[in-house]
């Protein structure tokens, strides 16, 4: 599992001028610089503490294991936000079903097993953004993915959504793809 921590300083810093370090220093690359001025008396003081983030990015058992990017990203501070990589009907093997049907079922499966890798549940979803190629060729009242995502989450625990038609995704062939946002509080 790779990890990343973030530090963040509660102390107030306040800029006091930005100048172009290509100015100073000749680069190829023009960067900025900034200089900080202590606070002043009429401030709020603060104390030196620091809120520390943990920044998680795996790719749980039962899943693809893919190479370019994380299947799960956790980020743990007070709560623990997941954002979980485009779910989509796609075998351990790397394989998916021919089917919107089948793809759906196994996308909402494979959302369910990301989910528990980090800890969470589908009634811990606060977003979901869902991809689906041909959507306009799709009878509302038939589209096997309305009736998963229906399914999917308990009353009292349905996310924002938003449904996007798209002509492709990733994989030809590839039918509907989710983008998953969850939230728990950090133990």
């Amino acid at each position: 599992m790779e990890k990343t921590k973030i530090i963040h300083s509660n102390e107030m810093k306040k800029p006091l001028w930005i100048i172009p370090l290509s100015i100073v220093i000749p680069v190829s690359i023009i960067s900025l610089i900034a200089f900080v001025a202590p606070p002043t008396q009429s401030e709020p003081s603060t104390t030196n503490t620091e809120e520390i983030l943990e920044i998680e990015r795996y790719n749980p058992q039962g899943l693809s294991q893919p190479t370019g990017y994380s299947q799960v990203v956790t980020i743990k501070g007070k709560y623990k936000t997941i954002h979980l990589g485009g779910k989509a009907g796609i075998y351990e093997d790397d394989t998916f079903p021919e089917s919107l049907e089948e793809q759906s079922d196994l996308t909402f499966e494979n959302i369910r097993i990301a989910l528990a890798a980090a800890g969470a549940s589908p009634k811990d979803v606060v977003d979901i953004q869902i991809y689906i190629v041909n959507l306009q060729d799709i009878d509302f009242d038939t589209n096997p993915v309305y009736a998963d995502v229906r399914n999917f989450f308990p009353l009292g625990h349905k996310p924002t959504s938003m449904v996007i038609g798209v002509s492709d995704l990733a994989y030809p062939g590839l039918l509907v793809e989710v983008n998953v946002k969850a939230v728990i509080a950090e133990d």
